[in-house]
């Protein structure tokens, strides 16, 4: 092979190690422009996640006040129609009072009448009702002391009367003023709900990823989220909720709160704190609920559910129920949760929720 032959040769090759050296340089220029842009989406996601979370606790103060809010104007709303059912049972006792006397005093009258005590007919006759025939002096100053008696009973019953239906008048504004408070009430609490899970619901998983464990596990697309296992348990609602301290509280009929009322958005799922036996059941005051027997020896109680799910053996954390208004909660989505350690009376189960809850 002659020199230029050679020379012809080595072009391709050499076209060739160019081609690729230019190629490693590019692509070693472009790992170095990369590296920077990956730490900057990283940073601009925890920035995101930051912010997320600020927003998030913002709508959760809210929404604990006013569910705090909400839980006062029950109580009050409870004690005031208590005193109004036993101010009409009292106004009815006095009324009966009322009328028993006077028939007393009419029987009398018409005694006088037939004795021939014309004076205390004209005194009657000249009266234009009988509340001012029962005050009148002259009548008072003619007649025995047992017909004084029976006009001073039905005075002092007339007056009792009086008070009572001023009290009811009161307090059936008052109610009314409470029923209105807690309407707006409700509604200012399903808005911030709806607004934190839209918020939840609207989210890329790589943001969801980084919030805090209160926010996290956000999936399918609906903004809810499963809060545990914490010693092996799980937060009854798994999507945005709010909930006080609620034990004792004064309810309807004279009866007291026996658990915790954890206000949520109809249709969030409900789900086991602890493996367990479900037993789905519905009537009364509670409307849909679930008996769920943990395999821990306690009783829990799911009251006012929209629907059921899962049923028989359970595991911790999985759907049983969704949230609902029905019983006694019609228009106020919540969940009403019951702790019976042992199996046997209630107890305040605010502590355990807490405990799960953080």
């Amino acid at each position: 092979m002659g020199f230029m032959d050679r020379v012809r040769s080595r072009q391709p090759r050499k076209a060739s190690f160019y081609l690729i050296l230019i190629l490693v340089i590019m692509s070693m220029l472009l790992l170095q422009s990369a590296a920077p842009v990956g730490a900057d989406e990283i940073s601009e996601k925890k920035e995101q996640a930051r912010a997320v979370e600020q927003q998030l606790n913002s709508l959760q103060s809210q929404l604990n006040r006013l569910t705090a809010e909400l839980s006062q104007t029950e109580s009050r709303l409870s004690t005031v129609e208590a005193n109004i059912e036993a101010n009409q049972a009292q106004l009815q006792s006095a009324e009966d009072e009322y009328n028993r006397w006077q028939g007393i005093l009419s029987e009398r009258l018409v005694a006088m009448y037939k004795e021939g005590n014309f004076a205390a007919v004209e005194v009657l006759l000249e009266c234009e009702d009988f509340d001012t025939f029962l005050n009148s002096y002259d009548y008072m100053s003619r007649i025995g002391n047992h017909d004084a008696e029976a006009i001073n009973a039905t005075k002092n019953l007339m007056a009792e009367i009086g008070r009572k239906r001023a009290e009811l008048e009161s307090e059936k504004a008052e109610q009314q003023a409470y029923l209105s408070s807690l309407a707006s009430q409700k509604s200012a609490i399903q808005s911030k709900l709806n607004e934190q899970k839209a918020i939840l619901a609207g989210l890329d998983s790589e943001v969801a990823s980084l919030l805090s464990s209160r926010y996290r596990d956000v999936g399918g697309g609906g903004g809810n989220w499963s809060v545990g296992p914490v010693d092996g348990l799980y937060f009854p609602v798994a999507g945005p909720h709010s909930y006080v301290n609620d034990w004792g509280a004064p309810r309807s009929v004279g009866r007291t709160h026996k658990g915790c009322d954890i206000m949520a958005s109809r249709g969030t799922p409900v789900v086991a704190i602890t493996g367990g036996t479900v037993e789905q059941r519905s009537g009364g005051n509670a409307g849909l609920y679930i008996a769920l027997h943990g395999d821990n020896g306690h009783l829990y109680y799911y009251m006012h559910l929209d629907d059921f799910a899962a049923s028989g053996h359970v595991s911790g954390g999985e759907i049983i129920g969704y949230v609902g208004d029905t019983g006694n909660a019609r228009g106020c989505p919540h969940l009403h949760f019951e702790f019976h350690p042992n199996g046997g009376g209630p107890v305040n189960p605010y502590p355990l929720l807490c405990a799960i809850d953080r």
